[in-house]
């Protein structure tokens, strides 16, 4: 690996920490126990763009309910 592979790669890991805060701090925020409680949300918004939405996807969420 070259050193910018190895930035790349740490830049990558920054953004995924910064999300999990984000996610975290949300959660937090709405008192939410789980992500099934936000599947349970965000499976009917994806269907009503289903054209959009992988269908694999919404199977995904589904099962973490």
């Amino acid at each position: 690996m070259e050193k910018q592979d190895v930035i790349a790669i740490a830049e990558g890991l920054k953004m995924i920490e910064e999300g999990v805060e984000k996610i975290q701090r949300v959660m937090r925020e709405k008192k939410i126990k789980s992500i099934g409680e936000v599947a349970a949300e965000l499976i009917p918004m994806l269907k009503e763009d289903d054209d959009e939405i992988n269908d694999s996807i919404i199977k995904h969420l589904e099962k973490s309910k």
